[in-house]
């Protein structure tokens, strides 16, 4: 029989040895427990990597199929939308996301935009954070580049070619900053939740014994617009505006 300290100092050492596995091996281990069916497994190991302060589009995506296969459908459609941030162009995202969104309660229709709010839209999903800016730095390095030449040139010919090309590097430099901090700004907001509770009631005022507003459901993502102590104003997609409790939601 083995002393039970013997037993405790070897589960201490397996415990370090979890716990001392980079996010990238324990990323791997998770995908393994995936493919095996184990997802509560993978679940936890994946939901580990993320008490780690490790982020990634391909964590929220696996972890969002393994909430989905788990039948914990608000918390793949969670997991889904975060990952949308860091992969806004991955197609196998946004279906698995309408998948999801298909399974959820509540059927809410969002109100016409103008088009060139849907435009713009488009325009900031044809790339990701990341690559939004690595392009504005090239630009930068670009427009520096020209004004430098423009500087040095000794002939006027090379001279104005640099200045063009100066002026034009700026247009294009602006162009991506604008489009960097767009995607910045959406990357980082804070406004948009997703509700985690079965059935919420929100109310018309942010007090539990006001009237009742509109009646939620687990999955429903909501826009938020406004917060009292423990209270959240809500938007829905198609214009509907009610407070509900902020335990209710989590925020994307």
């Amino acid at each position: 029989m083995i002393p039970r300290f013997v037993t405790l100092i070897i589960l201490s050492v397996l415990a370090c040895r979890a716990w001392g596995q980079s996010p990238d091996q324990l990323f791997q281990q998770g995908n393994q427990m995936y493919q095996q069916d184990r997802l509560g497994e993978a679940r936890d190991v994946y939901e580990r990597i993320l008490s780690m302060g490790y982020r990634s589009g391909e964590l929220y995506y696996n972890l969002g199929n393994t909430h989905y296969r788990l039948g914990e459908i608000a918390k793949a459609i969670l997991s889904y939308e975060r990952a949308i941030r860091y992969m806004p162009t991955d197609e196998d995202l946004q279906h698995n996301l309408q998948l999801a969104n298909l399974l959820i309660t509540d059927r809410i229709e969002p109100t016409p935009r103008l088009f060139f709010l849907e435009y713009w839209d488009e325009v900031k999903n044809l790339l990701s954070l990341g690559w939004a800016t690595w392009l504005a730095y090239v630009a930068y390095l670009l427009v520096f580049s020209a004004l430098t030449l423009t500087v040095l040139a000794r002939t006027y010919r090379l001279k104005k070619m640099a200045l063009v090309g100066t002026i034009a590097g700026m247009a294009v430099f602006l162009a991506f900053m604008v489009l960097f901090l767009a995607k910045l700004a959406d990357f980082t907001k804070e406004n948009e939740a997703i509700v985690m509770e079965s059935v919420v009631t929100a109310k018309n005022s942010p007090d539990a014994r006001s009237s009742d507003a509109f009646v939620l459901h687990s999955g429903v993502k909501v826009g938020i617009t406004d917060s009292v102590g423990d209270w959240i104003e809500v938007r829905l997609a198609d214009g509907k505006v009610g407070w509900i409790e902020l335990a209710t939601v989590e925020k994307i």
